[in-house]
């Protein structure tokens, strides 16, 4: 048997190696929980940095585009694949994001166009600067010949009204007496078929009422006059008020003479257009003319309407 003092220095050694084994045991416990807790910081810094490259990137993939939510911006730019190509984040992407001057551009790769399901007019461009056509979300149209187009429709538009309220003769007459040239190095140069419009101007100064067009149009006439569709001239009061009063029972008009501001029926805003320039300057791309002069050539110039019944 053994004795009291065997016993109690056995108790002791196997205290000891408890206290021991316990201690190891905590030692583990932490260098796992510390190795579990740097895996964790080193995942959330590699989620952290995936999060900050996706928001700099700001890809668009498809699923986005298709989404209910996803909203078209009014300026497209098509640009080549080849751009990002390498970039692991923009794999599957169709394209991506970016605000310039406060305005949301869509960078669509060349290779999406048919996809996204819109219509680039005249033609499918690599490096081209589209903008949206105000009545057709689904159509874009090239931003060096955007005013050309708008001008021919709205000329187009207002010899319908004519016709369209019985009209004998109409002329429209394009007045840019009150646009005054922003650029000492650019001069603007309208050649309009319809209008024969022909002006160059330096800095400072005003294109005088000479340097305006003159359409002239003559019909049978009709004395039973149809309220036209309208979509440039839609929100001009001194339009409505013509239609209202043609088609009038009682005292219908005879004859008006209109000047049709051409704020009413602006193409785009300063703001759009000043966008437009940034990325076409920063694209280093030839264009014609400047988009913002072109779209304060517009605001600034006035349509005189006459009609006769």
């Amino acid at each position: 048997m053994k004795n009291d003092i065997e016993e109690k220095q056995e108790k002791k050694q196997n205290t000891f190696s408890n206290i021991l084994k316990k201690a190891a045991d905590i030692s583990k416990q932490t260098a796992e929980s510390v190795q579990k807790g740097t895996s964790a910081l080193v995942e959330k810094a590699k989620q952290d940095s995936q999060a900050r490259k996706l928001q700099k990137l700001n890809p668009i993939f498809p699923k986005d585009y298709k989404s209910k939510n996803f909203n078209i911006p009014n300026i497209i730019k098509i640009v080549d694949d080849a751009e990002r190509r390498n970039i692991e984040i923009c794999d599957g992407a169709i394209g991506w994001r970016k605000i310039e001057n406060q305005v949301e551009v869509l960078y669509l790769y060349d290779e999406a166009v048919k996809m996204s399901g819109l219509t680039f007019i005249p033609t499918i461009t690599c490096n081209a600067v589209y903008c949206v056509y105000p009545f057709d979300r689904k159509c874009f149209i090239q931003a060096d010949c955007i005013f050309s187009k708008t001008h021919e429709e709205k000329l187009a538009e207002l010899e319908h009204i004519a016709y369209s309220l019985g009209a004998k003769k109409c002329s429209i007459e394009i007045d840019y007496s009150n646009y005054e040239f922003q650029s000492s190095s650019m001069k603007i140069c309208s050649h309009d078929k319809k209008v024969g419009v022909d002006s160059g101007k330096e800095q400072g100064s005003k294109v005088s009422s000479k340097n305006s067009g003159r359409i002239s149009v003559e019909f049978e006439g009709t004395n039973t006059p149809i309220k036209p569709n309208l979509k440039w001239f839609a929100h001009d009061d001194n339009i409505k008020n013509l239609i209202d009063m043609r088609c009038s029972n009682s005292n219908s008009i005879k004859s008006k003479v209109l000047e049709l501001s051409g704020v009413t029926s602006a193409t785009m805003s300063q703001q759009t257009a000043l966008a437009i320039d940034m990325i076409i300057k920063k694209s280093k791309i030839k264009n014609k003319s400047a988009t913002q002069n072109e779209s304060q050539k517009e605001m600034q110039s006035k349509l005189i309407f006459a009609v006769e019944f």
